[in-house]
């Protein structure tokens, strides 16, 4: 998938009205708590086939270590 694309799909999955980009703070948004988690493993999941837990959160802090938890082989650049 692309990058752009994610960052899109994430955005809309998240209910975010700023763009994301892979250095976001995923604390500093306005509607990541714990339902939007949920939203996020579900996404990674159907977009991926790669399941993820709650464990992979703690040490996540930035929409780039999330890409990088999928692991960057699934993403295209521009």
């Amino acid at each position: 998938m692309k990058t752009s694309i994610f960052l899109e799909k994430l955005q809309e999955e998240l209910e975010e009205n700023q763009a994301l980009s892979l250095d976001t703070k995923l604390s500093d948004l306005e509607n990541y708590d714990s339902i939007s988690l949920l939203s996020v493993i579900a996404f990674v999941d159907e977009n991926f086939n790669k399941q993820l837990d709650v464990n992979h959160f703690k040490d996540m802090e930035t929409v780039s270590d999330l890409v990088n938890i999928i692991g960057p082989e699934n993403f295209e650049n521009e």
